[in-house]
């Protein structure tokens, strides 16, 4: 997958148009299929005064909940819509995106990343290839490395790198 080229439509971020591969687009929505791993009780408040981190605990699940059933909103919205990879060549797709979708596609694939992460244990990297996994595990891995790879292209763009 990379950047092929930026749309520039009037002030602000450009549009980004990918090239991607048929097997990168199977591995694209099979990451996003993972949504959302993170639960709204993940993020925790620790300084303060008791009442407050209890009342602040709450705000901040009831956001983070919000915040989820958007992306999940605009995630079934993103799946659903026909055309969203148009074909080029027999195995060649062009993906065009939005600023904003490339940002809430970032946060998606960012509590992909990390939700795998914490569910496998926090693993460091080595010690977790010298021990045999389970098939969920390696799922959770898997998703969890095309999280990452699929955020560093979209980073790249978003950063406005220019296209290879």
């Amino acid at each position: 997958m990379k950047l092929i080229r930026s749309k520039k439509t009037g002030p602000g971020p450009a549009i980004s148009v990918y090239q991607i591969s048929k097997h990168e687009v199977e591995w694209l929505l099979a990451v996003l299929r993972f949504y959302p791993q993170i639960n709204s009780d993940y993020h925790q408040i620790t300084q303060g005064v008791a009442s407050e981190i209890v009342a602040g605990q709450q705000l901040l699940e009831e956001a983070m909940s919000q915040r989820r059933a958007e992306h999940k909103r605009k995630l079934d919205k993103f799946l659903a819509m026909p055309g969203r990879f148009r074909q080029e060549a027999p195995d060649q797709f062009h993906l065009t995106l939005e600023p904003e979708q490339v940002e809430w596609l970032l946060q998606v694939l960012n509590d992909v990343r990390v939700g795998c992460w914490v569910k496998l244990g926090r693993p460091e990297l080595e010690p977790m290839f010298q021990r045999k996994l389970t098939v969920e595990e390696s799922r959770a891995m898997s998703a969890m490395e095309l999280s990452g790879f699929f955020q560093m292209v979209f980073l790249g763009a978003y950063e406005g790198s220019e296209p290879a």
